[in-house]
C-alpha cells in the first residue's frame, strides 16, 4: 500500500478533498481516502506533496474513432490541442470543456501548460483537470474520477496558483506511479 496526501484531490468537479491523502495498493487501485486533519494517518508510511491529485490524463483521440462518437462530442466543447493549440484566450461556454492532447502522457502534457495557462485563463484548475481528466472518461463511457475500488495512475498537479484556482505558466503535472 502506498498513501499520497496533498492540499486538494480531485475526485470530480463535485468533489475535491482538502488535505487528504489517496491510498492505493500495487495495482493502481484506490482502497481509502484519509482526511489529514483527523490524525487517522500515520504519517511516516504518507507521502506528502503540494498541489492537487486527480486521476490520470485520457485522449479521446488515442481511446476512440472521432467519427464514431461525434454525437457524444456535440454536448462538449470539445478542444483538440493534439496538433496545435489556438492563438488567444479561448472562452467560456455551457458545455463542459474536454482538452485532448493526443496521448496520456504527462511528459507530452507539460510543455503545452504554458501556452494553455494564457489560452485558458477564463477557466479554473479545476475546470482543466475535469477538461484532461474526467469528462474524457465520461464521454468515453468510463468511470470517470478518484473512487475507492477505481483503478487510475495518479497525477499530481504542482505550481498551480491555489488561491485564486488557476493554472501558471509554472504548472507542471506528474505521474504518481
Amino acid at each position: 500500500m502506498i498513501r499520497i496526501g496533498s492540499q486538494l484531490t480531485f475526485c470530480s468537479p463535485e468533489k475535491i478533498l482538502r488535505r487528504a491523502a489517496v491510498e492505493q495498493d500495487g495495482q493502481n487501485f484506490i482502497t481509502n481516502f484519509f482526511s489529514l486533519d483527523d490524525g487517522i494517518v500515520e504519517p511516516a508510511h504518507t507521502l506528502f506533496y503540494d498541489g492537487i491529485l486527480s486521476a490520470e490524463i485520457v485522449s479521446v483521440k488515442q481511446s476512440a474513432d472521432i467519427s464514431q462518437i461525434s454525437n457524444l462530442l456535440m454536448d462538449y466543447r470539445f478542444l483538440d490541442l493534439s496538433e496545435s493549440i489556438p492563438p488567444g484566450e479561448i472562452g467560456r461556454t455551457d458545455k463542459p470543456l474536454v482538452i485532448d492532447i493526443g496521448t496520456t502522457s504527462a511528459d507530452k502534457f507539460n510543455p503545452l501548460l504554458p501556452h494553455l495557462a494564457l489560452a485558458l485563463s477564463a477557466y479554473s484548475i479545476f475546470e482543466i483537470i475535469a477538461a484532461c481528466t474526467y469528462y474524457p472518461a465520461l464521454l468515453l463511457g468510463r468511470t470517470a474520477g478518484l473512487a475507492v475500488g477505481r483503478r487510475s495512475r495518479l497525477l499530481l498537479w504542482e505550481h498551480a496558483d491555489l488561491i485564486k484556482k488557476e493554472l501558471t505558466p509554472d504548472t507542471r503535472v506528474r505521474e504518481m506511479n
